[in-house]
């Protein structure tokens, strides 16, 4: 009787203990690995290994979990057969069945699934000693891979942040425009600067010839800080800022052209996240845009990448259009119809 019980203890001891480890190295999660970098460095690059080389620490954990059940169930139906004879053997193979799925299936799983956190710390030393231990075994599972083509699949992490931003929202943990910047952030690699671009028909310019006092009038009936100047063939000659005009008294008659500030040029084809890159580089709020055959386009400015990132316009008390491309559009059907 003894050694019926120590065989039935055996095979869900080793086996709860397996699926408990199991279950906790698939929780664990790229984000949380990476956590730990700062705060516990040597845990982060030992359960970095065991992520990083998932096959053996899973084939460790199948090893001897198998082992478990087969050692188990062959010394439990030893024991009854010769306690009780054959007519008991379907019983206690029912009743052995019954155990191992609810206690060293069912429940380390959910156990594992819930603490993993908790229970990180102790994987590495845990499951290395198994993989040491078990090393031959693991080595012909290598091999058996190697053989029928095994490789990693790129995860898909955009999609997966995505993913898990949406999960936020409809548990509460985030709200809409939360998520829905996550969500554009990670799409602005995909947006093309002529998507999001004021167009040159809605956009207001200067000439390098137009005089200071000129300028200076014209800009107070304007609600920008700053202005692109082009000459007569649209070539970019710079970017005039509104401040720039006051701190000019000496000579209101001369022209501007003195005053400007380079113009940073992109094409039209450029990605949303190229052209922030390049404003944040280069300390600026405005690009000039153009086609690949040097026709001007228009403009992109920080606040319509931020626009974009939002989800709506970003307005103030002077605004009263609340979408450019949407009043540029408009604007040409009413002058195609007149």
């Amino acid at each position: 009787m003894t050694l019926l019980i120590v065989f039935a203890l055996l095979s869900i001891v080793v086996s709860f203990i397996c699926s408990v480890l199991e279950a906790s190295l698939l929780s664990l999660t790229p984000s949380y690995i990476a956590g730990l970098k700062e705060s516990r460095p040597t845990l982060h690059l030992r359960l970095a290994r065991l992520k990083d080389a998932l096959d053996q620490p899973l084939a460790a954990i199948l090893t001897l979990n198998t082992i478990a059940h087969t050692i188990g169930a062959a010394g439990v139906g030893a024991q009854v057969t010769k306690l009780y004879g054959d007519a008991y053997l379907g019983a206690a193979s029912a009743v052995m069945t019954l155990l191992i799925l609810v206690l060293s299936e069912i429940v380390p799983k959910s156990l594992g699934a819930r603490y993993w956190r908790q229970l990180s710390p102790m994987l590495p030393p845990v499951l290395n000693t198994m993989i040491l231990l078990l090393k031959p075994f693991i080595w012909l599972s290598d091999i058996l891979l190697r053989l029928l083509g095994s490789h990693d699949h790129a995860a898909d992490l955009r999609s997966e942040i995505k993913a898990m931003a949406t999960l936020g929202n409809e548990l509460g943990q985030l709200d809409k425009d939360e998520e829905r910047a996550i969500a554009n952030i990670l799409d602005l690699h995909e947006i093309r600067v002529k998507d999001i671009m004021v167009p040159r028909t809605v956009c207001t310019i200067m000439s390098p010839n137009d005089t200071i006092e000129n300028a200076k009038r014209f800009s107070r009936k304007q609600p920008f800080s700053r202005f692109p100047v082009l000459d007569n063939e649209q070539e970019p000659v710079g970017i005039l800022l509104r401040q720039e005009l006051y701190f000019e008294e000496k000579d209101p008659e001369r022209s501007i052209r003195s005053l400007l500030k380079p113009a940073h040029v992109v094409l039209d084809q450029m990605n949303a996240e190229q052209a922030m890159g390049l404003l944040l580089r280069e300390r600026q709020q405005m690009l000039l845009v153009y086609d690949e055959y040097g026709a001007w386009q228009g403009l992109i400015t920080m606040e319509d990448i931020l626009e974009t990132i939002l989800g709506h316009p970003i307005l103030d008390e002077t605004d009263t259009i609340t979408n450019m491309r949407r009043f540029a559009r408009r604007r040409w059907q009413y002058l195609n119809r007149s």
